[in-house]
């Protein structure tokens, strides 16, 4: 009786365009979820076409062995993305997780799930005083369950508050988060193979700066894992 009477005074929403539905995604949304199809560059996670090369991370060195990604950075996903983190819409975190797992299922990505633990994004103390919670270990907290690779909590940290990624270019990005994070528990990751799981990839800067303070705490493999690849700005370069 209580959840249909919830449900009557408080409709819920799709979580990909806002309108009412019953279910996380509507059915349109969830039938234009933009996935990230094959093939794709190993390195970033982009999706190449046929092109020999990879115009997305041409240039760059990464730390990171490998990136996954679910989806472009746009549509519903995107919405979706922006409702959990500016405006707490938690009910995302479920649907968004599932797609993470969905992606790690994949016959050619299935192998991953062999890992030793599965590391969320950190975000500073400041801003998770502010957000309330991190997007990227609610997400990876529900995986985690889903496909019982070990969630490894709080073994990693930001060190500074940094002004927030957005807007800056390619460089601008890089240089944001050098010496940014530090690993507070070494022994839980020296020797492991780790999943790296965020919200966002774009340059792939911060993906890069925490492998490299996982790596130098003695981590032998960090796959990158991000819901959602932008890739409309060619990394704003």
């Amino acid at each position: 009786m209580l959840p249909l009477l919830l449900d009557a005074l408080y409709p819920r929403r799709c979580v990909g365009c806002g309108g009412f539905s019953q279910e996380p995604f509507c059915a349109p949304c969830a039938g234009m979820l933009p996935r990230v199809v094959a093939p794709v560059c190993p390195r970033c996670g982009a999706p190449i076409g046929e092109l020999p090369d990879c115009a997305y991370c041409r240039g760059y060195t990464y730390r990171f062995d490998r990136a996954v990604c679910v989806g472009l950075y746009e549509g519903p996903l995107r919405r979706a993305i922006i409702h959990l983190k500016f405006r707490r819409w938690l009910r995302a975190v479920e649907p968004l997780a599932a797609l993470v797992v969905e992606t790690l299922t994949h016959p050619e990505t299935a192998a991953l799930r062999e890992v030793d633990g599965l590391v969320p994004m950190p975000i500073h103390a400041f801003r998770h005083a502010q957000r309330g919670f991190n997007q990227a270990e609610e997400i990876a907290r529900a995986v985690s369950q889903q496909i019982g690779v070990p969630l490894m909590l709080r073994v990693v940290r930001r060190r500074f508050y940094r002004r927030p990624q957005v807007g800056l270019t390619g460089a601008e990005r890089w240089q944001n988060v050098q010496g940014v994070f530090e690993v507070v528990q070494p022994e839980a990751v020296n020797g492991k193979r780790l999943l790296l799981l965020d919200d966002v990839f774009t340059t792939g800067s911060t993906f890069d700066a925490c492998t490299d303070a996982l790596k130098r705490a003695g981590a032998v493999e960090v796959i990158a894992v991000a819901l959602a690849r932008e890739v409309d700005t060619l990394q704003r370069r």
